[in-house]
């Protein structure tokens, strides 16, 4: 193949040119994303029970679902919340293909279907897509308008963006709908004989609009339409009821008051603390949406300059604009790295061979660009980071290839001939090293869970990249170097290097003289070399335990999230006040631009990890743009100023949020019990200075109003325990028993027959409330059938795995991890003597278990790699003890990768164990390229002690600078590839420096003691000995 490529160099740069172009159009094109989708599969149940209580939905609702959901067995964990009127079940499956898990949701849909449910609790709802999220929120906002001025506005603004190519949907929050409130006078309703149901069924009934039929005149067919559609207010006062016992028409006005307002307001959105709404838009699947980015941009910046005075429109958070930040920075890193890579060439190898190595790395990046095309593979910061991970290790081929033909050029030997036979001597070893970086990377695709989704594509772009550049070693490089370098040109190059002139060619020469030295050393005492390397790697493990562990870092923006939590029951009125009043302080604060905030329910899904407050009159929830440095500063100010709500101030995470970070929890049947040993649980967690926020997931008992239907005299009445909830839900909150459609309006507007807001707000109301007998027609006072009492009362209860499971926890301070809060929360927890009654269990959690899942992850793959690097070797030499002798210079990096995170400041986390795994088939590289050569040296006959720093010096020049290459790649990564990347970026650096160093004088000195004078002729200097080939001694 060499010799064609040469013979047809034409046709090869053809290719080459074509392949660069292609994957430059793909470049351009592809769709991005800031970050792959990392959310574990997952769905939530949901079931309504109105008017049961949260010990009915458990009874009821949630034990019947679990108890089929539990028959699924890819089902790795059920979480339920048992809460007033509704139960709600969070599954969660075990990691598995895209296939089993729309597998185990279409059983998940059978089993839920064949659960025994009561016939009043409507059908569950089951949600399986919980990973989408919304691209870009904006507010729409003034400080003087009116929602329904901003709504017209909004709703302009919904219809221009869904028309813009990408967009996917616009979805407009925070607007209260206008409705109809039938306001029912029940004394007058009792007096006249007229029942809720006779209202909801006469409103029913009037408001149709029913085909009928067709008529056939004169062979015509003309269809007939019946209508007696509402169309205002004024036709659904008119609306007849019933009639009196002297034969009266009774209208809908006789026994209640209509009237057409806005709707019961259920949410507050504000942005920078004014009223405002909000658009949740959407991108499309499979648009690059930076380009739709910009679009969109442009048409908000038109669109602004025709609002009204005084409204304007906040960009609160885009996606877009993340992700290009995000491509941008890895770019430029990308292209940091290869300006770099190419100087360090050049300087070591000089001007003509540096543009033959170099070659090798954009024809690299375009077909790994074009490979992500045809397999679907997304433009994020993985995929990029993966081109700069390879990046040294692709110039290492070439480097070696290029070194190969060197040598023999300078040799004297014709140019075709030496670069042929120079690509033939080392395109065995080049394959061997590649295919042994494949196999350290390849097994990281076994990662399961978040972890391994998250860097799921990394292996495969790495391999594809790795083997290109290794077909591009035998192919193009060859072709480049018969092109642009000559005979005349390497003699001249190695004759200056042999004159040592230069800066550099000083320094090479030093370098080697040092080498020199400590080579002759090992080889005089290599088995005390080899000892002295095992004593610094076990002085170096003791290091370990001071690195700190950590999953994955905080996604790195300046964007931060706050939880505003008041106590159980509050109104959203309330809750809205404390809202305003924080708004208020972040106006005042100088670092932060931007926010919004929305009270009542959780803001939309912008990010894959942000999980949204549920529907609750007790909480908001805020985005913040404002720097992360001073995040602690305003929690603090919060907390000093807004006394009675629990306020938390979080980053977004790369990771699934387990919730609290450090978690105790409590299992077993008696909710008391479970309160009384969390509370004492939460004391021992108080004293823990190293942590705060302390609290638990049941929350406060609430003050409710308890309606206990006395079955016997409901039954004797005609009365079920559903008419009586019924009615009381309509009394209470209103009920919608139609809607209008006007026809100047695409909006329909709802009719709620609900009893007057004012006397809703008295306690009496529900002494004044009489449910109709579905049997007898006849209106029963409420109090003759039910008994009316306050109790204090959860309003919540949890479960988990089928268990009631109170979880007590805290979050650790600024500069405290979780794993060491754990360590302390333990040890604490012990040393005052807890415990749980009998019949109880006790476990700890929190970000350490899925933190051990990603870590035990890793296991399979690195012994998996051990196996298939061994394995590659062993065909590599046809030898069972030689690759051990590599493969012993795998533990040699792990000195430098733990130095390195100790030097830097990093925790050991699961990107810099990735790193480690990864880092094991690059390091054996270099003892694949030092080994062979000895063994062939050996094999013409010279003496092991001549063959040996022989070998070790002609190769030293292709380790140090492939070295230096990777090096060199990885340093814009390490420098600005923030908290995620930096780890494994020192990791590699670290690793490889150290090992290539300790690898030039640990491979020899082993070398050296398998063919020892005195043991050559034993069964291991007989395994030592290549086959066919006699050691001259």
């Amino acid at each position: 193949m060499t010799k064609w490529c040469i013979e047809n160099r034409s046709l090869v740069f053809v290719l080459s040119l074509f392949v660069f172009f292609f994957g430059l159009a793909t470049y351009v094109t592809m769709e991005r994303q800031e970050n792959p989708d990392v959310v574990a599969p997952g769905a939530t149940v949901k079931t309504i029970y109105p008017g049961a209580t949260p010990e009915d939905i458990e009874k009821f609702i949630v034990k019947p679902l679990e108890e089929k959901i539990d028959e699924i067995t890819e089902v790795d964990q059920i979480l339920s919340y048992s809460l007033d009127n509704v139960g709600v079940i969070i599954v969660r499956l075990e990691d598995m293909s895209d296939d089993d898990i729309n597998e185990a949701w279409t059983e998940l849909h059978q089993r839920v279907g064949e659960a025994d449910l009561p016939e009043q609790a409507w059908d569950p709802e089951i949600d399986t897509d919980l990973i989408d999220t919304y691209g870009m929120l904006l507010t729409l906002s003034s400080p003087h308008h009116e929602d329904r001025q901003m709504k017209e506005f909004a709703d302009d603004i919904k219809d221009d963006l869904e028309r813009i190519d990408g967009v996917s949907v616009v979805d407009i929050n925070g607007f209260t709908d206008d409705e109809i409130q039938v306001k029912l006078d029940l004394i007058r309703m009792r007096n006249m004989g007229i029942t809720v149901t006779d209202i909801g069924t006469a409103m029913k009934a009037r408001n149709v609009n029913i085909p009928g039929g067709n008529l056939d005149l004169s062979g015509l067919r003309i269809p007939v339409t019946i209508t007696g559609e509402y169309q205002n207010a004024e036709e659904v006062r008119n609306t007849v009821v019933g009639m009196s016992d002297e034969g009266n028409i009774i209208y809908l006005r006789d026994v209640a008051d209509v009237v057409e307002t806005m709707g019961e307001r259920e949410t507050y959105v504000a942005g920078n603390g004014d009223s405002a709404l909000l658009l949740s838009l959407k991108y499309a699947e499979g648009q690059n949406i930076v380009r739709v980015g910009e679009d969109i941009r442009e048409y908000l910046e038109t669109k602004e300059q025709e609002l009204p005075e005084g409204m304007s429109l906040t960009v609160v958070t885009d996606q877009a604009d993340y992700v290009n930040d995000a491509i941008k920075t890895f770019q430029r890193n990308l292209m940091s790295a290869v300006v770099l890579v190419v100087l360090a060439v050049m300087a070591s190898m000089g001007a003509k061979s540096a543009l033959v190595v170099s070659s090798a790395i954009p024809i690299t990046v375009m077909a790994t660009f074009a490979f992500m095309r045809f397999t679907d593979i997304i433009l994020h910061q993985v995929s990029i980071s993966s081109l700069i991970l390879c990046l040294g290790l692709m110039v290492a081929n070439a480097i070696v290839a290029n070194d190969s033909m060197y040598l023999y050029m300078s040799k004297g030997m014709e140019r075709k001939e030496a670069i042929i036979h120079g690509i033939r001597e080392v395109r065995i070893p080049i394959l061997t090293s590649t295919l042994t970086t494949v196999a350290s990377f390849m097994p990281l695709l076994l990662m399961e869970g978040v972890a391994g989704k998250f860097v799921r594509s990394l292996p495969i772009l790495v391999t594809v990249a790795l083997l290109c550049s290794f077909l591009l070693s035998i192919t193009v490089i060859p072709a480049m170097g018969y092109t642009f370098l000559t005979t005349e040109d390497v003699q001249k190059q190695q004759k200056s290097n042999g004159n040592g002139k230069g800066v550099l060619h000083r320094i090479q020469g030093r370098f080697l003289k040092i080498y020199r030295g400590l080579l002759d050393n090992a080889l005089k005492r290599p088995k005390s070399a080899i000892s002295l390397a095992m004593v610094i790697l076990v002085l170096s493990a003791m290091v370990v335990p001071t690195l700190g562990l950590q999953l994955f870092p905080f996604v790195e923006r300046d964007q931060y999230v706050i939880d505003v939590i008041l106590a159980e029951g509050t109104s959203l009125d309330k809750t809205r006040q404390a809202a305003i009043e924080i708004e208020r302080i972040l106006d005042e604060e100088p670092t932060i631009d931007t926010f919004m905030s929305k009270t009542g329910d959780g803001i939309p899904k912008f990010y894959p990890s942000f999980v949204p407050h549920q529907i609750a009159t007790n909480r908001s929830q805020f985005i913040v743009n404002g720097r992360i440095d001073t995040m602690d500063q305003v929690h603090r100010r919060l907390e000093e100023n807004i006394p009675g709500a629990r306020i938390e101030v979080k980053r977004l995470e790369n990771a699934v949020p387990v919730g609290l970070p450090v978690q105790v929890r409590i299992s077993g049947e008696d909710v008391d019990v479970l309160r009384n040993s969390a509370n004492e649980a939460k004391e021992i967690l108080r004293t823990i200075e190293e942590g705060h926020h302390v609290q638990d997931d049941y929350g406060n008992e609430v003050m409710k109003m308890v309606v206990d239907v006395e079955q016997d005299k409901a039954s004797m009445v005609g009365l079920s325990t559903y008419d009586v909830a019924s009615t009381v839900r309509m009394a209470l909150n209103g009920i919608e028993v139609t809607k209008i459609k006007p026809k100047d309006s695409e909006d329909d507007i709802p009719v709620v027959v609900q009893i007057p807001t004012e006397e809703r707000h008295r306690v009496e109301v529900l002494e004044n409330i009489f449910v109709t007998s579905q049997i007898t027609g006849e209106n029963i006072p409420l109090q003759q059938v039910a008994s009316i009492d306050n109790e204090f009362s959860l309003s919540r209860i949890l479960r988990r795995d089928r268990d009631r499971t109170i979880t007590a926890g805290l979050y650790p301070r600024t500069g405290v991890s979780a794993a060491e809060l754990l360590d302390i929360v333990e040890e604490r927890m012990e040393e005052a003597g807890f415990e749980v009654p009998p019949g109880y269990t006790l476990e700890y959690g929190g970000e350490n278990e899925d933190r051990a899942e990603a870590f035990e992850s890793l296991i399979g793959p690195f012994f998996l790699a051990m196996a298939l690097i061994y394995i590659i070797l062993m065909f590599q030499f046809m030898d069972l003890r030689q690759p051990l002798i590599i493969m012993g210079t795998i533990p040699l990096s792990f000195i430098g990768v733990i130095w390195g995170l100790k030097v830097t400041g990093y925790p050991l986390g699961f990107m810099a164990l990735m790193g480690t795994v990864s880092l094991m088939g690059i390091v054996v590289n270099n003892g694949i390229v030092l080994l062979d050569y000895i063994n062939l040296l050996v094999g013409q006959g010279k003496n092991v002690d001549e063959a040996i720093p022989e070998a070790c010096e002609t190769r030293l020049r292709p380790i140090m600078i492939g070295m230096i290459t990777t090096v060199i790649g990885l340093v814009p990564m390490a420098l600005f590839g923030g908290d995620l990347w930096a780890p494994l970026a020192y990791a590699i650096i670290f690793g490889l420096v150290i090992s290539s160093m300790l690898t030039t004088l640990i491979i020899p000195a082993a070398f050296k003691v398998g063919y020892n004078r005195d043991r050559s002729k034993t069964l291991i200097g007989r395994l030592f000995t290549p086959k066919d080939k006699t050691v001259k001694e």
